[in-house]
Formats: structure tokens, sequence, C-alpha cells
């Protein structure tokens, strides 16, 4: 059996190879737990990378700063030296630390890391089980032919499908749509089974014989919701299988609740098509971490490196957001601010400033959207990218003209 020992010296392997994907391949890690690739699906290596970065995720404490925290210290080491593949030296100037103590806070970093995921692994929790791999990457196999669905079509092509069970059951099944939904980016066969899923078990249940399926849009949102009146309380259904599709699809499960009469649950998707995030970071690294943010989110990330190519590639792909780095070696983000905001084709676009510098004032002054502090994690990305439309309008707001 393996011991502690053997699984902290495994773990800081991985950790150096990261993103080096034919290394991870054939890592013990990867071989311990995970089967090989399935077609169009996530590989042992990616899916190894990615239970490293959301073990340093759980590393990072909201509301602490590094000298508050152990843990805020580890996790800025990490972040530094292994996500976003910093050089050594740069986070020693940023950090403080002389070689010596950086080693040896790198050290507990690390260890702490392999303490949380052993903990995992003896609770068998994390990794997953082959089983649940084998089904989260089918999904991830089917989620990679994503397309612009009609959410009203799809509601009433489930509703012709279970209607036979509807029937069967003596429940009466109907619709009711609030308004003209608009398009969601998603997979016609998920959506379909989250339907199929999230319906059946209502179908089937003793106490109800009614179930209103009502569809309606909220800001840039399409709710879909499934209403019953049972008249009693009832033991709700499983709807875990459900709810994992439908957060995998980057939408937000709403869970069965008794109101005074009714029964509500459901789900929310965005509407709209995928969207391009432009990333402008001269660290490859940095690009690669919100590619794996984003990833099962309705963003495709395109990287810049340089002043000249964000500039030509905002003004070419016109994303619609962008993520711009302070530090970037020939122009500074400052600069590339202006040119962006000076520019009518790309003045519209939201920037999202990303920097170790803490200068938020400066930066909505300039014409930006938001503002986000290094290291970043995937949630405050993912809140910032679901706010744009009020943070476009508020800095708007407060620019003098």
């Amino acid at each position: 059996m393996m011991t502690f020992d053997e699984f902290f010296q495994q773990v800081r392997t991985a950790l150096h190879h990261l993103y080096d994907y034919p290394y991870l391949d054939s890592h013990p890690l990867a071989l311990q737990h995970w089967d090989a690739q399935l077609r169009g699906g996530l590989g042992r290596a990616q899916r190894l990378s990615r239970w490293l970065l959301e073990a340093i995720e759980a590393l990072n404490p909201p509301g602490l700063s590094g000298d508050e925290s152990s843990h805020a210290r580890y996790y800025a080491i990490l972040v530094s030296r292994f996500v976003e593949e910093r050089p050594l030296a740069e986070v020693l100037r940023e950090l403080g630390y002389s070689r010596a103590q950086y080693f040896r806070e790198q050290q507990k970093a690390i260890t702490m890391l392999a303490s949380i995921l052993w903990e995992q692994v003896q609770r068998h929790s994390e990794p997953p089980s082959r089983t649940e791999n084998l089904l989260d990457a089918e999904v991830e196999r089917v989620l990679a032919q994503r397309e612009s669905l009609d959410p009203a079509e799809v509601v009433f092509g489930v509703m012709d499908v279970i209607g036979q069970l509807a029937a069967y059951h003596g429940v009466s099944l109907t619709h009711e749509l609030a308004c003209p939904t608009p398009p969601v980016y998603g997979n016609r066969t998920l959506l379909r089974q989250v339907l199929l899923k999230g319906l059946s078990g209502l179908i089937a249940h003793p106490e109800i014989r009614e179930i209103l399926i009502q569809l309606r849009c909220q800001a840039q949102d399409v709710i879909i919701e499934w209403v019953c009146r049972p008249g009693t309380s009832i033991d709700l259904p499983d709807t875990t299988p459900a709810r994992r599709l439908v957060e995998m699809m980057g939408g937000r499960w709403h869970p069965l609740a008794m109101t005074t009469e009714e029964l509500v649950g459901g789900f929310t998707l965005p509407a709209g098509k995928r969207k391009t995030l432009l990333v402008i970071e001269d660290n490859a690294g940095f690009i690669r971490v919100f590619e794996g943010y984003l990833a099962g989110y309705d963003y495709h990330v395109v990287g810049a490196t340089t002043a000249d190519e964000a500039l030509r590639r905002a003004r070419e792909q016109h994303p619609d957001a962008i993520t711009l780095d302070i530090m970037m070696p020939d122009q500074d983000g400052w600069e590339i601010l202006q040119a962006l905001k000076s520019d009518p084709l790309t003045r519209s676009i939201p920037v999202i400033i990303c920097s170790i510098l803490e200068d938020p004032e400066l930066a909505l002054a300039l014409g930006a959207a938001a503002y986000l502090q290094k290291p970043i994690s995937q949630a405050e990305l993912l809140g910032v990218l679901r706010r744009l439309p009020d943070l476009s309008v508020s800095a708007c707001s407060g620019i003098r003209s």
C-alpha cells in the first residue's frame, strides 16, 4: 500500500509537469485513477492536471491576505510557480523571499496540497471512480459538439417523448411560454436528457397529477421550470443526475422546493452563442490557466502575448471581453487599454484588468470594466464575466465625455 511520503513525491513530480500532458499520461497518479482517453473526451493526463488545479484552488481562502493565513501564502506560491509558471527570480521578488526561505515554504505548500489530495483519495471521493469518469468523459465528448439551440423547440420535442410516460401514470403535462425565448449555446442531446431526467421522477410520483413546464426569460438567461401541485408534502425524487448535466453545461440548477401549494424546480441556462475571451498576457501559462477555468463554459479563449498581436486580434475578432495584464514586455497594459478605448472598432469591448499591481481606480478611470488582482481564482473570473453587462454600464457612466 502506498505511503503518504510516496504519494507526496508523486504529487510533487506531477506539479512540475502540470501542463506536460505526454508526461502526465504515464504518471503513476494518472495510471492508477483514470482510464485512457475516450474519443472526444478528456484524457487521464488532462484529468490529473485538472485535479491538481482544483486542489490548489481549494487553498484559496476568500478575504484573507498572505500575512493572515498560511493557506494564502501556500496558494500564492503554488499559483505563481506551477500554475502560471513564472520564473523563480520573479516569484522571489514578489514574495520577498530568499531562495532558501522560498524552497522551505514551497515544500510546506506541496505538503499541504498533497494532504488535501491524500484525504480525498482515502475517502474515495476524489479522484472519481472509473464509472464516474466514464460518465464525465462521455458528457465532455458530447459537450464538444455545441450549437445554438431553440430551448422551446427542445422542450416541445421532449414533451412528445415523455408524453407517453405521463399518459401511463395519468399525469397531465402542459407547457407555458412566457416570452419568445432567445437561443442558448449548448448541446441538444444533453439538454433533452436534463429535461427527461428532471421530469420522469415527477411523473412517476403517485401524488403528482399535473405538471406545468414554464419557459421564461430573465436578463441574459433562459429559465426552464416545472411546477406541480401535489396537494400534500411528498418525498422529493432524486435529481442529482440532471443537476450534474446542467452544471457541466454552465447552467444553474434550481432544486425542487415546496411553496404553499406548489412544488417548483428547474434550471437556468445563459442565453446567446459561444463567446470569445481575448487574454492579453505575456505568460503563456496564465493563458492556459484561463482556458482550464473556462473549459465547459460558453467562452472560447484566444491568447495574445504582445501588444501588437493583442490589438490586431481585438480589431479582427472583436471578442466579447478582454482580460489585460499590466506588466507586458513591449507596451504596458495601460497603453494597450488606452489604444483599445481610442479605436472605434474596439472601444466598446469590456476590458478586465488582471494584475499583481493594486490600482483599480486607475483601471476604471481609463475605461476598464473591472479589475482583478492576481492570483485569480476560477470563481472570480466567472463572476466578473457574468456581471460584465452591468459592469460595462457602470464604467461608462463613471467617465466624463
